[in-house]
């Protein structure tokens, strides 16, 4: 699995909310000096000559400070389709982009750009919510849920940690204690499950490869802990893996990740997990 970031593909609508995710990055300059692609959609029907404008004026800015930079136009009703042919085409190691943060009806009606790259991209994917904190990822919070492919995002995770020297906390959480009608005056009681043993043993393959992680056990519902353990440790980054369902299922059963990305304090880190290979029979 490639865990390098050296192309990097921001796709901008010439929001001020787009605009976040060209802050989210910065702590990836710390690490290399990666090529930064900016893609700019426009509707055929409906072109938009400021959008070419603020892709330059931002490319312009990003050359000023070193970076190599540059500028793409794609045309096309629906953006999301445009972003990831581009990326297969460019071979992009990373899509960084913001969401405008809808929920509710809304959300499903209208739906969301980001949402639709998320569920199909075949990179990580930094999201960044408008208003969220920018700045140093001096802390990282590698969300899992005791399984290998949850696990898919530890590579960059541990990339990251190593190269700008900071702290990984590994946050699972367990189902609280659920108790259910048992025989006579017994109740039955399934006790949460202790997530630590397997923290541990994941922060122990992490410190052998150089990178300072610690076992964070939590319990309750999974988006509600880890966003508030995240604000409230100063969590500079989340990583995490998505199931990346779609449609029915994803409106009915929700998502974890989603939920995360729209009410994070910082910018998030997804790897879509990769599709279980058929078994021949």
């Amino acid at each position: 699995m490639k865990t390098s970031m050296d192309r990097i593909l921001i796709p901008l609508d010439g929001s001020p909310q787009g605009d976040s995710a060209l802050d989210a990055i910065g702590p990836l300059f710390q690490m290399h000096q990666p090529e930064v692609l900016l893609l700019g959609v426009m509707d055929e029907e409906q072109f938009n000559p400021k959008l070419r404008t603020h892709l330059d004026f931002t490319c312009n800015a990003l050359r000023s400070k070193g970076v190599e930079a540059s500028i793409a136009l794609r045309e096309g009703k629906e953006a999301a389709p445009q972003i990831l042919d581009f990326a297969r085409e460019r071979g992009v190691d990373l899509i960084a982009m913001s969401t405008h943060g809808r929920s509710g009806l809304t959300r499903i009606f209208v739906g969301s750009v980001t949402e639709e790259v998320l569920r199909r991209a075949e990179v990580p994917l930094l999201v960044c919510r408008p208003g969220a904190a920018v700045g140093e990822w001096d802390r990282i919070v590698v969300a899992l849920d005791g399984s290998e492919r949850a696990e898919e995002i530890l590579p960059e995770a541990a990339r990251i940690a190593r190269a700008l020297k900071v702290a990984v906390d590994l946050v699972r959480v367990a189902l609280p204690v659920v108790s259910a009608g048992g025989v006579g005056e017994f109740p039955l009681v399934f006790p949460a499950e202790n997530p630590l043993p397997y923290l541990k043993a994941v922060s122990g393959r992490l410190l052998a490869e150089g990178v300072d992680a610690r076992a964070v056990g939590l319990e309750g519902r999974a988006a509600f802990e880890i966003l508030k353990y995240a604000k409230d440790n100063n969590a500079g980054l989340i990583c995490m893996t998505t199931h990346g369902r779609s449609g029915v299922a994803r409106v009915l059963l929700g998502s974890i990740a989603e939920e995360i990305v729209r009410h994070a304090s910082c910018p998030v880190l997804l790897r879509r997990m990769a599709p279980k290979p058929v078994e021949a029979k």
